[in-house]
């Protein structure tokens, strides 16, 4: 619904290897990405219970095309659109690139959408977690991604997206 907040859940790290976007760009990279089987677990379990809790009204994981695909496919199923920032995004090194972040395929990553009157029982149960705040959910049909400097690097029609997404 437009209005709801827009969370990364996860740890983000520059683990393009075997990436769709790398193979988008001819390259095959070699940082693939590695599951933290302690980490995850925790993150698992604090995202069911808020789940359980009523606190998410849709989640969407973070494989194939990170947080840039994904944003985009939640939109669509929506209708809505979106504005997302890459500024606050937890990452577990220094990347330095909006593109790395913004397509990295590591694991144990979601996006969660989170009614504003949730915002702090969800940040209530998600404690002890890597998390932050990413973007709102918007009337409008566009998707506005800013990257790690605050400047826009993306504003699209979800038409747009739609038709790039659904091309062979």
């Amino acid at each position: 619904q437009a209005g709801d907040l827009i969370y990364i859940v996860g740890v983000t790290q520059n683990e393009l290897g075997g990436s769709e976007y790398f193979r988008t760009l001819g390259f095959i990279g070699n940082s693939v990405p590695k599951v933290n089987p302690h980490q995850a677990k925790k993150l698992m379990e604090r995202l069911s219970l808020a789940t359980k809790n009523g606190l998410v009204r849709s989640c969407h994981d973070l494989s194939e095309g990170g947080i840039g695909v994904a944003i985009a496919e939640m939109a669509f199923a929506g209708g809505l659109g979106a504005v997302v920032s890459l500024k606050d995004v937890p990452l577990g090194e220094p990347m330095g690139r909006d593109d790395l972040v913004l397509f990295s395929e590591s694991n144990s990553r979601f996006l969660v959408e989170v009614a504003p009157n949730d915002k702090d029982e969800f940040e209530r149960v998600m404690d002890r977690t890597s998390f932050a705040c990413i973007g709102q959910v918007t009337a409008s049909d566009i998707l506005d991604i800013y990257g790690i400097e605050g400047r826009k690097m993306a504003s699209k029609s979800l038409a747009e997206l739609k038709a790039a997404w659904q091309k062979p």
